[in-house]
């Protein structure tokens, strides 16, 4: 488990609270985030769907052309008010994360570094996350719930993934950008499924993954790809906008 992830308990946590105001700083150097198979609609519209490398693969959105560097966040480190935030980010500094001593059993934790998880002492407009006598409070267990349906989400998501891997269907692959004066630009390597494999699959195994609405998260997946020219010029925007700054310094 990431050392800054606590498991959420009144023994430890009792008197914290939740700022309302969000804050996306944590997103600055996240470059990609699983998603669950229902997002991705929203995500194909403005930026690829891959898969991770790796003995279980799962769907990821890209949001930068490079490890370590969100092209989305503004300046503000703000997301664009049309650009739809992934589910598992929506609820920091809560997340769900697996058991390290039972792998069937999903567990709460909080980020004890987010700046919205503070001492009620010290911000009296925080939300409290459990009641004097140590009951979550209607606030946090909205937001478990909400964590709880998610994780189901990302295990589908996760089943998905190792189908796709079992039947031949992933190649791996590098996010190419052309540029006009001939140069290419290149991401680090990530997954897809090759198109052609795909349709190769028989008749039944088709069948049972368009009613398991597979065959809809394929397509949206392939199309997807084609967001990476997109992804670019949102590179190029934030390399321009943060270069004079830089300069600045030196």
């Amino acid at each position: 488990m990431n050392s800054r992830l606590q498991p959420l308990s009144p023994e430890q946590h009792l008197g914290m609270g939740l700022r309302t105001d969000k804050d996306w700083t944590f997103c600055q150097t996240l470059d990609a985030a699983p998603i669950a198979l229902t997002e991705f609609a929203n995500m194909v519209g403005s930026q690829p769907i891959v898969f991770s490398i790796g003995p279980m693969p799962q769907p990821l959105a890209i949001f930068g052309m490079q490890p370590g560097k969100n092209d989305f966040l503004d300046l503000q480190h703000q997301w664009p008010v049309h650009y739809t935030v992934p589910n598992v980010l929506l609820h920091h500094p809560f997340s769900i994360a697996q058991d390290q001593d039972n792998p069937k059993r999903a567990v709460m934790c909080v980020d004890t570094t987010a700046s919205r998880f503070v001492p009620l002492e010290e911000d009296e407009s925080a939300l409290p996350l459990f009641t004097f006598d140590g009951r979550p409070t209607p606030m946090l267990s909205g937001i478990t719930q909400q964590l709880g349906a998610h994780w189901s989400a990302l295990q589908e998501a996760i089943a998905f993934g190792q189908a796709l891997n079992k039947a031949g269907l992933l190649e791996d692959v590098c996010g190419n950008v052309r540029l006009s004066d001939g140069s290419t630009h290149t991401t680090r390597t990530f997954r897809r499924v090759n198109a052609s494999a795909f349709r190769a699959l028989p008749e039944a195994e088709l069948t049972r993954w368009f009613r398991q609405g597979w065959t809809d998260a394929i397509a949206l997946h392939l199309a997807s790809l084609n967001r990476w020219m997109q992804l670019f010029e949102r590179h190029q925007r934030s390399n321009l906008v943060m270069s004079p700054k830089a300069h600045d310094g030196e």
